[in-house]
């Protein structure tokens, strides 16, 4: 922190703030293009000491470890700082405040998924300026302000820097241009403290159908169900391991299981998004209760976007259909050729810049930080 704070005021004129290694792949593109677009510097701060942000052998690229204690409180607080861009939402909620300093903070989501469900009623709020995934974002914060009495930020038509990395790493082979057995993807998202999460709620019930309709099955949970749930994991690995057919993805930062993948299977995740966007393939979702962290969602009179657009890339069953998901799951193979027509026309409604949000989200920070028009 100190060493931060010694930096001349120019170098700190530019600050990525990251929790870690999972928020890397979002923050990356708009520092790849800061940096060869714009010829830059940048501060990058992370919680996490494997954080590839900071290891990079770039000069450029000024690296601080701060930890997620109290001097990281105390850096946010205290900072001079002229942009601050991050992936955390609740700026001001909890304990990571605005510095008591001008400047100007910029929220990136990490996920297409629809800004008033699944994140607190207070985010947003605290930002000055929120990169937009796709017009879903732009209309659903307009929105909130509206019904909420809450100040205008500043809206960007960014895009989704994951979803390019994934595009740009697809391989071209279509979805079960392999033949059977088909290769499924199972990622849930994590239930938080309510417990219905997919392998929280349902277990090994999730896995086995598609094992038993002669599948492979790659299990890649999220990263808080390890965190806080390691039995479950343990006891679902250790079921399963005696099957040559089954293998377990522990690495939220590779994409080897998402591009050697034919279906996904999830529940209200925003790897969903990834999957069917990135990749072109269909996912099959499991229809268990919303993953509703604002009860307040309903007042703005918009069904997010994670509700109505399962149809549009691929299908949905209930829980107690679970027996008969492997058989569906062939049916969206079956069919793949007019699911991927679906998500293609999907992808070009509901994503901003597709290929290049990193290069837009550059333009726009590097003209903030020149006084300059954005």
């Amino acid at each position: 922190m100190q060493r931060f704070k010694k930096l001349p005021q120019a170098q700190r004129s530019i600050v990525f703030y990251s929790e870690g290694r999972n928020y890397w792949v979002h923050l990356a593109p708009i520092i790849k293009h800061l940096l060869e677009d714009h010829d830059r510097t940048i501060c990058y701060l992370s919680s996490s000491a494997d954080d590839p942000g900071l290891h990079l052998d770039d000069p450029r690229v000024l690296p601080f470890l701060i930890g997620d204690g109290a001097v990281r409180t105390t850096l946010f607080r205290t900072q001079k700082s002229g942009v601050v861009i991050m992936t955390m939402p609740d700026l001001e909620t909890y304990h990571i405040k605005r510095s008591a300093y001008p400047a100007h903070y910029i929220f990136v989501h990490h996920s297409a998924a629809s800004s008033h469900m699944v994140y607190r009623h207070d985010a947003f709020t605290h930002f000055d300026t929120i990169f937009c995934v796709g017009p879903h974002h732009n209309a659903e914060t307009r929105r909130a302000e509206e019904v909420f009495g809450l100040p205008a930020k500043a809206l960007f038509n960014h895009g989704y820097g994951r979803l390019d990395s994934i595009m740009a790493n697809a391989p071209e082979r279509p979805a079960g241009a392999g033949g059977k057995p088909f290769r499924i993807l199972i990622a849930p998202s994590w239930s938080g403290d309510n417990g219905l999460g997919m392998l929280e709620s349902l277990g090994a019930k999730v896995i086995e159908p598609f094992l038993a309709a002669g599948h492979q099955v790659t299990l890649r949970p999220h990263p808080l169900t390890r965190r806080n749930s390691p039995k479950l994991m343990a006891e679902l690995v250790e079921t399963f391991s005696a099957n040559n057919r089954f293998a377990y993805d522990d690495d939220v930062t590779s994409q080897e299981s998402l591009l050697t993948s034919d279906l996904m299977v999830s529940d209200w995740s925003g790897a969903s998004f990834d999957y069917a966007f990135g990749m072109v393939r269909p996912v099959l979702f499991i229809d268990l209760p919303r993953k509703v962290n604002n009860p307040d969602y309903q007042r703005l009179e918009m069904e997010p976007l994670e509700v109505h657009i399962r149809s549009e890339i691929g299908a949905v069953v209930a829980p107690e259909q679970l027996p008969d998901a492997g058989a569906v799951a062939g049916e969206l193979m079956a069919d793949c050729a007019a699911t991927r027509e679906r998500i293609l026309a999907s992808r070009c409604k509901w994503i901003y810049n597709l290929g290049s949000s990193g290069a837009r989200g550059a333009d726009y920070v590097a003209g903030l930080n020149s006084g300059g028009e954005s």
